[in-house]
């Protein structure tokens, strides 16, 4: 079996989307569901299936330490869960088709990790060479200077938004993240570029542990934001991204519209 874990922290739009994409977990499959955040009083949710946790961020007031806490939310979910496999989602990632655990362990394709790749930024000139050297020129630069990037070939840009992981590999990146983020005294930054969580796992699969991340099709993180075409009647997550802004005010309505439509081509 596995757990569905989610990481809400901050405004009452993050709680709002976060709601709704807890919900679309309860109504779309039977996998437990576990939320760390940083007032559970504020999730105003109740299950069988549901464990929330209150998780202490990171020091520090700097924008980064509240997407670099989502390794905190990796930590409480796999100590207080038994699964062996877990499915992370953003807030504002919500399912739209039924999941079970045989759909998780195909998809993964035995692999121990896996995500999409992002391959542009629609409207943009944005590709995989564009994301390559944003990679060396930051993530690299600041979380592992001494380590030279893969070939452009090799490179993959996996949005963390979506993250499907065994529990020995999930262990291991949030212990390797955690002593690092935590060794670090300086803000999580390079020029106006935040380094994230997405950094330190676009690390772990590309240059530390290449070939161990299964490239998940689209249809597991489709965002308007890199899909054109969105919503597609395929999509099994749809990501509502802001690009590290969080969920605006309306963006819970927009979780709970899309998934209502997509129930509906279902029963027609």
């Amino acid at each position: 079996m596995a757990c569905v874990c989610f990481y809400i922290y901050g405004s009452d739009a993050y709680y709002e989307a976060g709601r709704e994409a807890v919900r679309s977990v309860l109504e779309l499959s039977a996998f437990p569901v576990f939320v760390g955040c940083d007032d559970r009083t504020r999730l105003k949710l109740s299950s069988s299936r549901l464990r929330v946790e209150e998780c202490s961020p990171f020091p520090g007031a700097h924008r980064s330490w509240r997407f670099l806490g989502k390794f905190r939310a990796f930590e409480a979910c796999t100590r207080n869960s038994d699964e062996d496999l877990f499915l992370f989602l953003d807030a504002d990632a919500e399912l739209l088709q039924p999941l079970d655990d045989h759909v998780l362990r195909a998809a993964l394709n035995h692999h121990t990790l896996g995500m999409v790749e992002q391959t542009t930024i629609t409207g943009s000139t944005m590709d995989r060479m564009a994301f390559w050297e944003h990679y060396r020129q930051h993530s690299l630069a600041f979380i592992a200077p001494d380590l030279a990037p893969p070939p452009p070939s090799k490179f993959r840009h996996f949005n963390s938004g979506v993250v499907l992981g065994h529990r020995q590999t999930i262990n291991a990146i949030t212990h390797w993240a955690v002593s690092e983020i935590s060794r670090s005294n300086s803000d999580h930054q390079i020029g106006q570029h935040m380094i994230a969580d997405q950094d330190y796992i676009q690390i772990w699969t590309n240059n530390l542990y290449p070939g161990t991340c299964q490239e998940l099709p689209w249809e597991w993180n489709h965002c308007e934001y890199w899909d054109t075409g969105f919503p597609r009647e395929a999509a099994r997550i749809a990501h509502f991204s802001n690009f590290c802004n969080g969920p605006t005010p309306g963006t819970a309505g927009r979780m709970r519209a899309l998934r209502r439509e997509m129930m509906q081509r279902v029963l027609q």
